[in-house]
């Protein structure tokens, strides 16, 4: 039988107790670095948050610097914006601001330019020439009115063309010129006025003037300056000067909703496992298989997609509330922005109506004049030009501008056209309420119409009975019968 020593006993024992402490030891440094590793891990999380977070915060005020969110404070910039974006030459904004101005044009036109006055005059005569040579009656008032939406302001040179003896107009915009026009006489707010443009640097552009005889101008929402003379200056401003930022953000917001829907139409897994070995194995799993939307993911973990909750309302709503500046500042419905489904309420529809119609007559004023100066100005131009004629008056003939609404038609049918089937208003008064509707010419129709069925009926009368000769000045012969008995 084999027997130990006391002494090898002892030393196994004590070698057995230090390798259960190694072993221990051993573990324990393996969960001290485990643990090392997982704090380092959410250090680094955390300080990736935090820089992410400090990045968004610089790029924030870096797109906007001064912190109160327009950076268009000065004319030539709401000029160079508005022009930029029309033609579509930047990022955001271009189909609003076409949007605006195409239909703010056309409802401070809506059918063309008309001569007022006596239509057998030799000044309407000429001044019915002088508009099919510029073409005014064909479209260019309207795309007067795009400039005067773009630019704040309109400016037109008279030039006398001696091959055909008539009047053409040149536009001169404000941009390349940024001409300045300064009041003359008692009256600062009304013509006349003297323009006057310096040179400007790396253009074609010379300095030049143009005395009041020889342009037609029209400012709006007019503010006064002065110059470095201290000479009171007139300057336009466009509507879209003011809510430029907003229609800006828009496009903004509608590019941040389509990229995020884009990144989030590609859902991401996240798995919720018991340790850090399990998670990374997955991460591994993952990345290595090439996981893409659709592929099926089998765990034991906890699986759900990360996306935001409710990130497109937010979205939504500044678009809304932007819109709703834009629209009051316009005077156009939400509706007629592009938006309808967020114009539920037709009252409401039908209310926005109203300011928009006074915003279009007040215009529809400032246009009046403006073509009045031009008219004027053309008569006299003739004059000059033509000696030994007849000499035109100015001031006779004045423009016709004629608003044009589905509210303006429903005066007409349920208010005036009662009335004159009444008796209370004459036909002529109602025709001339009608837009776009020319009196002479209906008259002058109305008169061919009556000639035309005068004789359609006297065709029907002696068709009707063939012993009937009237038509050629003799007695009828009636029938041999009816003679015979007459007799």
């Amino acid at each position: 039988m084999f027997l130990m020593t006391r002494s090898k006993l002892t030393k196994l024992i004590t070698d057995s107790i230090e390798k259960q402490s190694k072993l221990h030891n051993k573990q324990l440094q393996k969960q001290s670095e485990q643990f090392a590793a997982r704090e380092l891990r959410l250090v680094t999380v955390q300080e990736a948050i935090q820089v992410t977070n400090a990045n968004l915060m610089l790029r924030l005020q870096d797109d906007n610097p001064s912190g109160d969110g327009n950076p268009y404070k000065t004319h030539g910039l709401q000029v160079s914006e508005i022009l930029a974006e029309y033609h579509g030459e930047t990022d955001i904004g271009s189909d609003l601001v076409k949007r605006i101005i195409n239909i703010s044009a056309a409802l401070k036109v809506p059918n063309g330019l008309a001569l007022d006055g006596d239509e057998t005059s030799a000044e309407y005569e000429y001044l019915t020439k002088f508009m099919e040579a510029n073409q005014l009656n064909e479209g260019l008032c309207t795309e007067l009115s795009k400039e005067g939406e773009k630019q704040g302001q309109v400016l037109t040179e008279l030039l006398w063309d001696s091959s055909d003896n008539m009047v053409k107009l040149s536009y001169i915009p404000w941009l390349p010129y940024q001409y300045k026009v300064r009041p003359i006489g008692l009256n600062n707010m009304t013509p006349p006025y003297e323009i006057t443009w310096d040179a400007v640097a790396d253009t074609q552009v010379g300095a030049g003037s143009l005395p009041n005889n020889r342009i037609a101008f029209v400012a709006f929402n007019m503010q006064f300056k002065t110059d470095d003379q201290l000479r009171l200056v007139i300057e336009g401003s466009p509507t879209l000067g003011n809510v430029l930022h907003r229609i800006n953000d828009i496009g903004a917001d509608l590019v941040d909703w389509r990229q995020t829907n884009k990144l989030y139409a590609h859902p991401t897994p996240s798995l919720k496992t018991e340790n850090a070995e399990e998670a990374e194995t997955m991460q591994n799993l993952i990345t290595t298989t090439g996981w893409t939307t659709g592929s099926m993911i089998i765990s034991s973990g906890e699986l759900k997609m990360v996306v935001p909750q409710n990130f497109h309302e937010t979205m939504k709503e500044a678009i809304q509330t932007n819109l709703q500046f834009i629209s009051g500042a316009t005077g156009l419905s939400v509706g007629w922005l592009g938006f309808p489904d967020l114009m539920s309420n037709r009252a409401v529809s039908d209310s926005l109506g109203e300011p928009l119609e006074i915003v279009a007559a007040n215009d529809i004023t400032i246009w009046k004049s403006f073509y009045s100066q031009m008219f004027d100005n053309v008569i006299t131009m003739r004059n000059e030009n033509l000696s030994g004629g007849i000499e035109l008056k100015p001031g006779i003939i004045k423009p016709k501008l004629k608003p044009m609404s589905d509210r303006i038609w429903q005066q007409l049918i349920r208010l005036y056209m009662p009335s004159v089937e009444a008796g209370a208003m004459s036909r002529e008064t109602f025709w001339g309420m009608i837009p776009g509707f020319d009196i002479a010419k209906e008259r002058e129709n109305f008169k061919e119409q009556q000639k035309a069925d005068a004789a359609i009926q006297v065709d029907n009368v002696r068709r009707s009975n063939p012993d009937n000769r009237s038509d050629i000045g003799q007695q009828p012969t009636g029938s041999r019968r009816f003679n015979n008995k007459q007799s």
